[in-house]
C-alpha cells in the first residue's frame, strides 16, 4: 500500500537526479468549462520498483530535508519545456517558501523560461503567505521584478492566512487562488459571505480569481454567478499527464 513505502532522502536525491519524477497538469477552467486559461503543474514520482509515490508521501520530506527546492527548480524547468507545445494559455509552477528566499530566484526564473523558449506572459508563478510573511520588503522587491519580465503571480490558499488582506494591495499579484476549504463549503451562510467579499475586493484591485477544489455542478453554479474567473477542480478534470494536454485543448476549441 502506498502509505506503507518507505522512503528516504538519498532515494528522493536519486529520484531527482535520474529524472524519475513527472508533471501532471491540472487545468483551470472558464466558468462556463468551455475554456482552459492555464494548466497548473503537480509533481508525481514514478520509481522503477515502488511504482507511482503520492506527492503527500514526498513532498513532505523534501520540505524537512531542503530538497524542496532543488525539486521545485526540477518541475519550473519541465514545467517551461511542457508548456511550449500549449500556445495561448499559461503554464502556473507552485513555488515553495525556501525556493523564493533564494537570492538568485529570480534570476533562475528568467533563465529558466528563456532557455525553455517559453514566454514570460505564459508563466505564472504561484505562491503562498508563508514565502513573504517574514520579510514584506524582499517579497515586494522579488515579486515586482517578476512582474517586469512579464511572469503572473497567483497568491494560492487565499484565505488561510492572517496577513493576507493586509498584503494583498502593497504586493504586485495578478491572481489569488479561493482555497478548496471555502468551496467545500460555498452553500453555508459564512463560506458564501467570504467568497464574495474575496471576489469583490479581487475585482476592486484589479485581480483575477480562481477557485480550487470545484467538484459539483452546485459549486460551479455559485462561483460563477458570484463572478469567478477561473475554476480548478475534479468536476473538469482530475490532474492529466502532459501528453493528455493538447487534446483536451483540441476537444475544446472544435466544440
Amino acid at each position: 500500500m502506498a502509505g506503507n513505502i518507505a522512503i528516504t532522502t538519498e532515494d528522493l536525491k536519486e529520484a531527482i537526479l535520474k529524472d524519475r519524477l513527472l508533471l501532471h497538469y491540472q487545468p483551470q477552467f472558464t466558468p462556463d468549462g468551455a475554456g482552459i486559461q492555464c494548466v497548473e503543474a503537480l509533481v508525481r514520482w514514478q520509481d522503477p520498483e515502488r511504482g507511482l509515490i503520492p506527492p503527500r508521501l514526498f513532498i513532505p520530506l523534501a520540505e524537512k530535508t531542503g530538497l524542496v527546492a532543488e525539486l521545485g527548480s526540477w518541475v519550473l524547468r519541465r514545467a517551461c519545456r511542457d508548456g511550449i507545445a500549449w500556445p495561448g494559455i499559461s503554464v502556473a509552477v507552485n513555488v515553495s517558501p525556501l525556493q523564493f528566499r533564494d537570492p538568485g530566484f529570480v534570476d533562475f526564473v528568467r533563465a529558466t523560461a528563456d532557455s525553455a523558449g517559453l514566454p514570460f506572459s505564459r508563466l505564472e508563478i504561484e505562491i503562498t503567505e508563508g514565502a513573504y510573511f517574514d520579510d514584506i520588503e524582499r517579497a515586494q522587491n522579488e515579486l515586482r521584478r517578476l512582474r517586469a519580465l512579464g511572469i503572473s503571480l497567483a497568491l494560492d490558499d487565499f484565505g488561510t492566512g492572517y496577513a493576507s488582506l493586509t498584503y494583498l494591495r502593497r504586493l504586485p499579484f495578478t491572481k489569488i487562488k479561493i482555497d478548496k476549504s471555502f468551496v467545500d463549503e460555498c452553500q453555508t451562510v459564512g463560506s458564501a459571505a467570504i467568497i464574495h467579499a474575496v471576489i469583490a475586493l479581487s475585482r476592486a484591485l484589479g485581480l483575477k480569481v480562481a477557485a480550487e477544489g470545484v467538484e459539483t455542478p452546485e459549486q460551479q453554479r455559485f462561483l460563477r454567478a458570484a463572478g469567478c474567473h477561473y475554476l480548478q477542480g475534479f468536476l473538469f478534470s482530475k490532474p492529466v499527464p502532459a501528453a493528455q494536454i493538447a487534446p483536451l485543448l483540441m476537444r475544446l476549441s472544435a466544440a
